[in-house]
């Protein structure tokens, strides 16, 4: 799937080895005036898998994967405009750009989240909703005061894309992943519960990250500096309201460099997984 060059032979009228990759149940849609090509492909498990390329001008690009519910069997693949459109069995249809198709919205795995069929098919029935990319990248501006964080409206949040908080003494990055104005509007009351009860939800994230990471063997001592030397740097809320906090190493000893640890909460500000991200 990370082949582009299938990809971008399809786009320039070779298809042969994309209807290979695709093979005969596949589906297959080259949008040449989106440089995009979207491929849906039988799954192991008898659901559905899709890979969606964007090939640039100089030929440079990516492939994504995109994550279909079982609840919506696609039987055609087409694009009318800028837009894809997937069409289901029982025709239902699901319209986006190549960017709103190949975000991948963050949600608490299955392993460790019962909800995540129900919150993958709201995902997927919102992709025209979601945020395309194409804004740009928003400017670094200075910190919220607690009173413009309590009045901040939700489409001051999206063109900001982040905005820097206080929260239990710390500066703290607050993002909305893959949430245009109405999903930000309706989860900034839920954010805003989350900063206030800040302390509580970094106790729990640095207890959950030292007993996810821990061999066993580590001292109390080891436990104590490890949550000495952790602090939270960014809050990412989901669509479905569960939410993510990054935590740095300020002494440099518990993560590789480049890298920190992840703590996924449900909506409750209960810890429910933890990773480690670069």
């Amino acid at each position: 799937m990370d082949d582009l060059e299938i990809f971008a032979s399809a786009l320039r009228g070779d298809d042969v080895r994309l209807r290979d990759f695709a093979g005969a149940y596949g589906l297959v849609c080259t949008a040449a005036e989106l440089s995009s090509v979207f491929v849906i492909r039988p799954a192991d498990d008898g659901g559905q898998r899709g890979a969606l390329a964007v090939v640039g001008a100089s030929g440079g690009g990516g492939v994504s994967a995109v994550r279909l519910p079982r609840f919506f069997p696609v039987r055609r693949v087409e694009y009318e405009g800028d837009r894809f459109v997937l069409t289901s069995v029982d025709g239902r249809e699901v319209r986006g750009t190549p960017e709103q198709f190949s975000a991948w919205p963050k949600m608490i795995t299955a392993e460790h989240n019962s909800s995540y069929e129900r919150q993958l098919e709201e995902a997927f029935l919102a992709t025209h909703l979601l945020p395309d990319g194409r804004r740009g990248t928003a400017c670094a501006e200075r910190p919220c005061t607690g009173r413009e964080w309590s009045a901040l409206r939700a489409d001051e949040m999206v063109r900001r894309q982040s905005v820097i908080v206080a929260a239990d003494g710390l500066d703290l990055s607050v993002s909305f992943d893959c949430a245009g104005p109405e999903m930000t509007a309706e989860l900034l009351p839920h954010a805003r519960e989350v900063v206030a009860d800040f302390g509580a939800v970094r106790r729990a994230g640095a207890e959950f990250l030292w007993g996810w990471g821990a061999n066993g063997d580590e001292s109390e001592e080891d436990r104590a500096e490890f949550l000495a030397a952790v602090a939270p740097t960014d809050l990412v809320v989901f669509r479905s309201g569960d939410f993510e906090v990054h935590f740095g190493d300020a002494s440099g000893r518990f993560f590789p460099d480049g890298y920190w640890g992840a703590v996924q909460y449900r909506r409750d500000m209960a810890p429910a997984s933890g990773t480690m991200e670069a």
